[in-house]
């Protein structure tokens, strides 16, 4: 895999992290940067609509990016004209690097007619790729994100031809359908046929990656410029470096031991506190804790991680976190 060029911006590396609903905010951010330093991070995703009506959490949450050359961010929608405005909003925040989420497959998405749902409306995401082409700078770079299949509709290849035609930095591809969810396994068959076919723009692969070696595998078999990580780095920061190291070295050095992963877990925390105050912070770290500490599994450590999940007060949370 060569360096992977998004506009004139050229990634440290080949890794990139999702934008993930719920994971990748301000803080997640930057305990990936601190530990692994991914090529290309994106926020949560946003929804155009709440853009378009100037929802105030919604935007503060977005000025909190303080690297707009290695922060992307993903739009998601279903009305062309919140889609547009958003872009462009985005792009007047800053943003430089904007995606068009067509790979979400969750229900709740789907059924506005967002994320997967857009994929059988082939006609009106190229006219709103049109549009944005027409519309935003040439430093704002356009990207989409698609899964491999939606209900009758069952031809990536569309959308390749898309990303093509209109000079897209980078097409991501999931290798599952959205009925699948999360559930079965992602299709790398796919995922790697498309990816030797003809192309003029980047193509990156998403899907089941958890470990590095596996990785590694998934990256000779095909013809990617980048991979996508999303639930492999929930907990596990690590798999950035990992990653990196194998591709660059043939070999991983960076593994945490216990109280490495117990400090990264408190600095998480303590940026949480600083981004979202005492009580969510103590909620919204807890579907962290027991990834974090997957690899040190035991009876005993688990017993001590639920007591921390069900600890509602912060100071306590923390006080037990640091007994570990």
């Amino acid at each position: 895999m060569s360096k992977l060029k998004i506009g004139d911006v050229i990634l440290k590396n080949n890794v990139i992290i999702a934008p993930m609903a719920g994971i990748s905010d301000a803080g997640f951010r930057k305990v990936l940067n601190d530990i692994a330093k991914p090529g290309l991070i994106f926020t949560e995703m946003v929804n155009a609509h709440l853009l378009t009506t100037n929802d105030k959490t919604t935007e503060k949450e977005l000025l909190k990016c303080d690297n707009f050359q290695n922060t992307g961010t993903q739009v998601f929608g279903s009305d062309e004209e919140e889609i547009v405005y958003s872009f462009q909003k985005l792009e007047k925040m800053g943003f430089k690097k904007i995606n068009l989420n067509m790979g979400c497959p969750q229900p709740k998405i789907i059924k506005n007619g967002s994320g997967s749902a857009l994929l059988p409306n082939t006609e009106f995401v190229e006219k709103i790729l049109y549009r944005l082409k027409n519309i935003l700078s040439d430093s704002t770079r356009i990207s989409i994100k698609i899964r491999i299949g939606y209900k009758d509709f069952s031809d990536p290849e569309f959308y390749l031809n898309l990303a093509n035609k209109y000079s897209l930095d980078f097409i991501c591809v999931h290798g599952r359908t959205q009925e699948q969810i999360y559930g079965g396994s992602a299709n790398w068959d796919i995922v790697s046929q498309l990816s030797f076919l003809p192309r003029n723009t980047d193509f990156i692969g998403n899907g089941d990656l958890f470990e590095p070696h596996d990785i590694i595998q998934k990256i000779k078999n095909s013809n990617l410029d980048g991979i996508m990580l999303a639930r492999g780095v929930i907990g596990n920061p690590w798999l950035v470096s990992q990653t990196r190291e194998l591709i660059q070295q043939g070999k991983i050095s960076s593994v945490p031991d216990f109280f490495e992963v117990k400090s990264t877990l408190l600095e998480h925390l303590e940026l949480l506190l600083e981004n979202k105050g005492a009580i969510t912070a103590s909620m919204e770290i807890n579907k962290f804790i027991k990834p974090y500490f997957k690899p040190f599994h035991n009876e005993k450590l688990a017993e001590k991680l639920n007591k921390i999940i069900v600890e509602k007060n912060l100071e306590n949370k923390i006080e037990l976190i640091s007994s570990l």
